[in-house]
């Protein structure tokens, strides 16, 4: 088998169709935007030679329809188009978005048959995603040619300017008006400064610095189609008191269960430690924000597992529940757990991610269609999510008939992870090479 090798064809910097007005020159950021690293959240989307085909569209006209719609794009997406000063604010000066082009040197067949992580890479800017970058745009788009025809499209996309929710409606804009050139352009709402100010007076904060331990990590990819996922619902609500588990809540479980399992296995079966679950929250429906909000709306859902008697499927399930409704109890602007703990390690100058070694985090993007993104020659092949910044993390993406976890892990802990029959019960593995 050919060793997957990728050659950069072009890069340029893509300008919004039209100036962005000077009442918007300055973005401020809110003290939650100035809370997150550099970093940049990736996704790809793989179409086959077959559905281009179907359209009529060669790689030249292709690459032609993604930059004049990205450029369309960034009239309403202005601040992407900027470049960001000292932590506070993004210059909205339409310095434009990085757009590269990529020859792959490989069918697209086996990145949609298999998960290769080295694949996986190359559909992403070179060591962009999730990365600590300071020196590219805050939007970089790829649009990666395989040898066969297929094609991937992939956009990192800066987390100081939003969060998953932002993207999502990011990556559906730049497809429909690819798809309607003509439709209406998107009308967004950038809530700045307007729910986290920072401090009037003070010394801005500082962006901090995640500390990756990549090189350790490897990701695989699970899928747990309807079947098997309403069989897991109806086993946790038989057990426990919560009604009508969601899709997140039973797969996250399940994972979080098996990675302690698979945890305990390598350190030689030593005595059980707590664990903390990690989850990204949105609160747009909360704090009654539309969903064409655009900024950092969230916070973080946590729960503790004390004793390994507690480490069931019917008590991690329980335990999320509780800890939703608590949130949602809560004023997330003034008590925002999320902000807090990112303050405190701030102030005492540790890094959060080497802190909690015992804790999993988890990002859902279950509510939002991705597998649905159709730029116009249909819906993806694949949807994927590089690889992550550091281990024991889980990101969950809705799929036409269930859910996708990309799972990080060390080798050693996925080693493990991978044959644990609890959760073989209810998920596939992709292969991998």
């Amino acid at each position: 088998m050919k060793m997957p090798s990728s050659t950069i064809l072009s890069e340029k910097l893509i300008k919004p169709s039209s100036p962005t007005p000077s009442t918007q020159r300055w973005h401020k950021l809110s003290l939650l935007d100035q809370a997150f690293s550099n970093i940049y959240i990736p996704f790809a989307f793989f179409y086959t030679k077959k559905q281009l085909d179907s359209v009529s569209i060669n790689p030249t006209q292709i690459s032609h329809l993604l930059e004049n719609s990205l450029s369309k794009l960034l009239v309403s997406y202005y601040p992407y188009a900027g470049r960001l000063k000292d932590n506070t604010i993004v210059d909205c000066n339409d310095v434009g978005a990085d757009f590269l082009r990529v020859e792959i040197n490989i069918p697209i067949s086996q990145a949609l048959q298999k998960h290769n992580n080295v694949i996986e890479e190359m559909v992403f800017p070179r060591d962009l995603p999730w990365s600590n970058c300071t020196n590219r745009g805050l939007v970089v788009a790829q649009l990666s040619y395989f040898n066969c025809g297929g094609i991937a499209i992939s956009l990192c996309i800066s987390h100081k300017v939003g969060d998953g929710h932002s993207s999502y409606n990011l990556f559906h804009d730049w497809a429909k008006i690819t798809r309607e050139p003509n439709g209406p352009k998107p009308v967004l709402q950038y809530v700045q400064e307007s729910i986290f100010p920072p401090p009037i007076t003070g010394t801005p904060f500082l962006s901090p610095v995640c500390t990756s331990n990549k090189e350790d990590c490897i990701q695989r990819k699970f899928i747990f189609p309807i079947q098997k996922l309403n069989k897991l619902k109806a086993l946790i609500a038989a057990t426990s008191n919560v009604q009508n588990p969601t899709r997140n809540e039973v797969v996250s479980a399940l994972i979080f269960k098996c990675i302690v399992a698979a945890v305990k296995v390598v350190n030689s079966g030593k005595s059980f430690q707590p664990w903390i679950m990690s989850q990204s929250f949105d609160l747009r429906h909360q704090i009654d924000l539309p969903p064409n909000s655009i900024g950092n709306i969230l916070t973080s859902t946590y729960i503790s597992i004390a004793a390994e008697k507690y480490m069931t499927l019917a008590n991690i399930v329980t335990e999320m529940r509780k800890e939703k409704q608590r949130v949602c109890d809560r004023d997330n602007v003034e008590d925002n757990l999320f902000l807090k703990k990112f303050l405190e390690l701030a102030t005492e100058e540790k890094n959060f991610l080497k802190v909690q070694n015992n804790m999993c985090n988890f990002s859902s993007l279950v509510k939002f269609p991705v597998h649905e993104i159709d730029f116009g020659w249909g819906k993806p092949a694949k949807v994927n999510i590089a690889n992550g910044l550091h281990n024991k993390v889980v990101f969950l993406v809705g799929n036409l008939s269930g859910v996708d976890a990309f799972v990080s892990l060390s080798a050693k802990v996925m080693s493990v992870f991978e044959k644990e029959k609890e959760l073989l019960e209810f998920a596939a593995a992709v292969p991998t090479f």
